[in-house]
């Protein structure tokens, strides 16, 4: 392709002027600078605690170990004149997708089922909401576990006590779940222990 002979005198005199203010940059001078041999020397009064901050964790770590906090496992309440309903809350005795018993529920365990009558004969019954677990086991074998978890403390705490225990996933829920309100769905997750006076 040829250049126009104007064309190309102006580009000349354009690159000349472009080299003329530094070599390989355009728009303006560029100052120079000192080139360093190595890092620059550091401050006879500057120490490693000037620029290290340690933080102690403690402060912002806070622990909690769920048997400390089992103070009130549910109420006895009384559903019809033949029986009588202990409704425990499985959001309290157990972690999400779990059916292991903290240590101190013995004991509030206990306590609830202190006025069973003697030799009574006791449903306990494990249920869930509806939401799947994501585990390898669904609802209705961890509605079931929770069941044999409490029954096992009982037994141990009231060995009079004839137990019956199942699980019943999340096919009876105490209230209907609604998405907008969780606590609909934490009032399914319980493990009723149901007695005859």
């Amino acid at each position: 392709m040829r250049i126009p002979a104007g064309v190309a005198v102006g580009m000349v005199v354009l690159l000349g002027t472009t080299a003329a203010v530094h070599p390989g940059h355009v728009g303006g001078p560029v100052e120079q600078t000192e080139t360093l041999d190595g890092p620059p020397e550091r401050p006879e009064d500057l120490k490693m605690d000037d620029a290290v901050h340690a933080y102690d964790a403690d402060p912002f770590i806070y622990r909690y170990a769920a048997q400390d906090f089992i103070e009130h496992l549910g109420d006895p309440t009384v559903e019809d004149a033949e029986e009588n309903l202990i409704s425990l809350s499985t959001d309290i005795l157990f972690r999400i997708n779990s059916w292991e018993l903290p240590d101190r529920a013995g004991d509030h365990l206990a306590e609830l089922v202190d006025e069973i009558p003697e030799s009574a004969e006791v449903q306990v019954t494990g249920h869930t909401d509806s939401v799947p677990t994501g585990e390898e086991f669904d609802n209705q074998e961890l509605s079931e576990r929770r069941a044999e978890a409490v029954a096992d403390v009982l037994s141990e705490e009231r060995p009079d006590l004839t137990l019956e225990v199942s699980g019943k996933g999340d096919t009876e829920p105490a209230v209907t779940e609604e998405e907008e309100d969780p606590a609909t769905y934490a009032a399914n997750r319980r493990v009723e222990i149901v007695y005859e006076d």
